[in-house]
């Protein structure tokens, strides 16, 4: 069509009829440049000349679309340069809405142009995306037409255009756009899918092949999925990428914090990536950095719990859930109560999520492989938490197995998988294992460019723990000036101040550490002694080391008091005390049931170390020995000094040089994979440090635990009425054990008795 054909849009009706494409009679005729624009636009000569070229612009130099838009200007009294996109929409009339339909060459190009109309920026990738929601859409006339031909087609319509100096390919003219944003419909006869289904399903498809190493375009799409609300599309995301989205696309956290409450209120999974988008929004706030990695690092998105969502999962009637809902809610219900410390409901809920995912039909897809390893991921977390240390670490490994697969190039969840294998493994023993796991942590940190670990707090202490096992202590030194730097966690409980104490310990301050374990707020001997878990038995081995080693008989007493028979750790503290109080035949059953247990080789180490050392304080010089090689074959298996280390200083200075040839050292010193560590090194740093038993056994005076306790209550203020109702019997009853004792000591009252307690130690 020629200048001259351009008619006003009062005049076409006595204009001469003309042969007119689809996309004219959709949009009116076209100027073909801004002088006709003027011509046949009524009243132009009243714009200014940058209002009119806005126009033009604006409209492709569609007449009819300027014209109607300029006259409800004037009738709403609006300026001609008001650029409000809300009332220029309202401005421009329903019977200007493309309508799609047909088989036709014009028709596909239209959907294309839909297309193209629902992205704020057009660039490379968006292209690429649009030709592929174009495929999935089986548009009726692109077998003829291929999407490129298509395009070329917009461009020489003017509906597309190529902007000067960006990175953005093609744009699409503002009041074209806003016209093409409101076809919702196709007919079957143009396409089988709406425009809105088809970018769906191309979006969707996008996330699921993007590779780990490539984030190119993400960042547009995110947006588009906000500008065209695929709500469902960024639940997609979340399912396949999780907290990784927020490094693969920034934009992300908007986007997940825009999705409105009625979308929330049906969707868990969104539910919880806007929990997760908050707390990362905060926390790059308090940084006051956007740098991805180090904002992700520092996040804490272990403690996210929803009580919205507490329920859902087991309520009645049974409510209907896909896969990847029952594999969030119940990581989320599992959560909930492991940071309630209530491991063993944890892993029932764990089972009973897991028997719904087998439930369902063999047509319901599965669970993502990304959610399914963060259940599995939790699933470790939780069976570490209760003791269940080789099932624990078996666990996390299919949760690295995943990551180094299918993501290898995004730190969740390999990172947080890595680091809760150390720490499993500081639980079961396999310190070599520990030490690999950490390793490759920070290799991978470094490699994501980030700085810290998301766990940083955890591996400090595997890390910390790892140089007291081979009693470096200028390492530990070191990494504590960084333990109360890291971000804090909720799941670690007592271990931080544990592995504190025990540093104080090699350090010569006993008397330190068991203050700071009386004290600690976050170890709470009576709370601690009724749990059952196995992890605690690990912890209640340290402590009652570190009560040993600063002479606290009598907190050690009523520690092994306040334990139930049944708890993983009465054993070991059992063990101690009958150490203590030179107490042979009930070390000897008590340490028996260590060896024969399950609770791996940290613990049986530390049972074979207190009879390698009653046997010494007894002067069983051969037999010793013999125990003490038996302690150096699990210290190479755990990688461990501990139980060296929590032989008296005296039992030290005799069995290891007197074993210094024996192979078991060559074995211990390489479990380290270390040069710097020899059998020498070892050796030398055990016999310099310092007593570690302050309690000498005493075998002269052989007191039954029921004497030891009544000998301890009566070392204070309380009147004998008080300890009769503690002992749960009348005083009289008391008085009568209290004389029994007296004549045992060779003591003739309660003064003496205390005195000749202290004198004993």
């Amino acid at each position: 069509m020629t200048d001259s054909q351009l008619k006003r849009p009062d005049d076409l009706t006595t204009a001469p009829v003309t042969p007119a494409s689809e996309i004219d009679s959709r949009f009116g005729p076209r100027a073909s440049s801004l002088e006709s624009f003027a011509e046949a636009v009524e009243h132009s000569d009243i714009l200014a000349e940058p209002d009119l070229e806005q126009l033009f612009t604006c409209s492709g130099g569609r007449i009819r679309i300027a014209e109607i838009l300029r006259r409800a200007r004037v009738n709403a009294g609006s300026s001609v340069t008001d650029t409000d996109p809300d009332r220029i929409d309202a401005m421009l009339p329903p019977e200007l809405t493309p309508v799609v339909n047909g088989a036709t060459r014009e028709a596909a190009a239209l959907y294309l142009l839909a297309l193209f109309s629902a992205a704020p920026r057009v660039t490379s990738e968006i292209v690429d995306l649009f030709h592929v929601a174009f495929a999935a859409a089986k548009v009726t006339a692109s077998a003829a037409s291929s999407p490129e031909d298509l395009t070329s087609f917009l461009l020489d319509q003017g509906l597309l255009t190529i902007p000067n100096g960006t990175d953005v390919v093609f744009t699409v003219p503002p009041l074209i756009r806003r016209l093409m944003r409101r076809v919702i419909a196709t007919e079957s006869s143009t396409a089988e899918k709406t425009p809105r289904e088809a970018l769906g399903a191309a979006i969707a498809s996008k996330f699921g092949r993007t590779r780990p190493d490539d984030r190119s375009g993400l960042v547009e799409i995110v947006d588009l999925v906000v500008e065209t609300r695929h709500w469902k599309v960024l639940e997609r995301a979340w399912a396949r990428r999780s907290v990784n989205v927020f490094l693969d696309a920034p934009t992300a956290i908007k986007a997940y914090l825009g999705v409105p409450e009625d979308v929330l209120a049906k969707n868990p999974i969104l539910t919880l990536a806007r929990s997760a988008a908050r707390r990362i929004d905060s926390t790059r706030l308090k940084l006051g950095s956007d740098v991805g990695p180090t904002v992700l690092a520092a996040t804490d998105f272990d403690s996210i719990v929803l009580p919205e969502l507490h329920g859902l999962l087991f309520a009645e009637p049974e409510p209907a859930l896909t896969a990847d809902e029952v594999a969030v809610l119940t990581t989320l219900e599992a959560r909930t109560q492991r940071l309630n410390k209530d491991y063993k409901r944890a892993l029932t809920l764990l089972d009973a999520g897991r028997e719904r995912l087998r439930r369902l039909g063999e047509a319901e897809p599965r669970p993502t492989l990304m959610l399914q390893a963060e259940l599995n991921l939790e699933h470790g977390r939780n069976l570490s938490a209760a003791g269940h240390f080789p099932e624990a670490t078996a666990m996390l490994q299919r949760v690295v197995q995943f990551a180094e697969i299918y993501a290898p190039n995004s730190p969740h969840p390999l990172l947080t998988g890595l680091v809760e294998a150390g720490l499993a493994g500081m639980g079961h023993g396999r310190g070599s294992d520990m030490d690999r796991s950490l390793t490759r942590a920070r290799q991978n940190a470094a490699r994501f460019g980030m700085d810290t670990l998301p766990d940083e707090l955890t591996a400090r202490c595997v890390e910390l723990m790892r140089s007291l096992d081979r009693l470096d202590l200028t390492a530990a030194d070191r990494l504590l000036e960084g333990l109360d730097s890291a971000k804090p966690t909720g799941s670690l409980g007592p271990i931080p101040d544990i592995i504190r104490s025990l540093h104080h310990v090699y350090q010569g301050r006993a008397s330190i550490a068991a203050k700071l374990l009386t004290e600690s707020t976050h170890v709470r001997f009576l709370p601690m002694v009724s749990v059952s878990s196995a992890r605690f038995s690990g912890v209640l081995n340290i402590a009652s080391f570190v009560l040993v080693a600063a002479g606290e008989k009598k907190a050690l007493q009523e520690l092994g008091d306040h334990l139930n028979p049944h708890s993983a750790g009465y054993p070991i503290v059992k063990a101690r005390q009958a150490l203590a109080f030179g107490q042979h035949d009930l070390l000897w059953s008590e340490t028996g049931r260590m060896l024969t247990g399950d609770q791996g080789p940290r613990l049986k180490s530390s049972a074979a170390a207190l009879r390698a050392d009653i046997l010494h304080h007894e002067g069983r010089a051969d037999e010793a020995l013999e125990a003490f090689i038996h302690v150096l074959d699990y210290c190479s298996i755990t990688s461990s000094v501990l139980a060296i280390a929590q032989l008296s200083k005296q039992s030290r200075d005799a069995l290891v040089p007197a074993s210094a040839d024996h192979p078991g050292w060559t074995a211990l010193a390489r479990s380290f994979d270390d040069d710097e560590v020899t059998p020498a090194e070892l050796q030398k740093r055990l016999l310099d440090l310092p007593e570690s038993s302050q309690t000498v056994p005493d075998f002269q005076t052989d007191l039954t635990p029921a004497e030891l306790s009544l000998l301890f209550a009566i070392d204070s203020p309380k009147s004998v009425a008080q300890i009769a109702r503690e002992f749960g019997v009348v005083p009289g009853t008391l008085k009568n054990r209290l004389s029994a004792l007296y004549r045992k000591l060779g003591v003739r009252n309660r003064t003496e008795a205390v005195a000749h307690a202290h004198r004993r130690r």
